[in-house]
């Protein structure tokens, strides 16, 4: 090997290392990547009445916000009124470029027909799915939403206080509270949208800096 040849393969080996200084800097956990990109794929019904199977159709290389509710609850714990103020946000974008899907936690109650009476009744804008899988399947699929929680937001039972994020095609994970501010929920799920193009500085994946001063009041609740 010559000296122009071993310049050649140090460079190499240094722009590689550097490589992966970058991903561990700034890529989530190995398990919110691409190690922990399987779902249950078993079927839900939407409120529209088609039915679906959960990760071929709605997760795979799709762009989603996820969340857990029933709609007995609403009235003392409004998930879905803080879903549509995000819903509502991203305008055309909802549908093309984002998915959002709740999922109901009681499907004995939450029949399709009802999910669809307050589909109809709030508006809820070409998207926005309301699911209905069967019982045990609500604690499957919620069971593997929590696999990228951190242990402060574990608990027993299916966790209805989390919207889920994320990008099935690379897959990349992460969660906000339900009632945090709408416009950083957007500004999250924007990382992960295609054609994002980064401008200026390098900015951190995941969470807002504690450091920092603009930081959301919300953020010390989100994942």
């Amino acid at each position: 090997m010559n000296t122009e040849q071993s310049r050649y393969t140090a460079n190499s080996i240094s722009r590689l290392e550097l490589r992966n200084l970058l991903l561990q800097a700034f890529l989530p956990p190995p398990t919110q990547g691409r190690g922990g990109n399987q779902f249950p794929n078993v079927p839900v019904t939407s409120h529209e009445g088609r039915t679906y199977q959960f990760h071929s159709e709605l997760i795979s290389n799709k762009v989603v916000m996820v969340q857990f509710m029933s709609l007995d609850s609403q009235q003392h714990f409004p998930t879905l009124q803080h879903m549509a103020q995000v819903a509502y946000r991203l305008g055309e974008k909802l549908g093309k470029e984002v998915n959002i899907y709740s999922i109901t936690t009681k499907p004995e109650a939450d029949s399709v027909e009802r999910l669809a009476e307050y589909a109809r009744e709030h508006d809820l804008p070409s998207g926005w799915l309301l699911l209905r899988p069967t019982s045990g399947d609500s604690q499957a699929i919620s069971d593997r939403f929590a696999k990228h929680l951190t242990r402060h937001h574990h608990h027993s039972g299916i966790n209805t206080r989390m919207v889920h994020y994320g990008n099935g095609g690379v897959g990349i994970w992460g969660a906000f509270a339900v009632d945090a501010d709408p416009d950083m929920a957007l500004s999250r799920v924007s990382w992960l949208q295609p054609g994002k193009i980064a401008r200026d500085e390098m900015k951190r994946a995941g969470p807002i800096a504690l450091t920092r001063p603009d930081k959301d009041v919300n953020s010390n609740r989100d994942v």
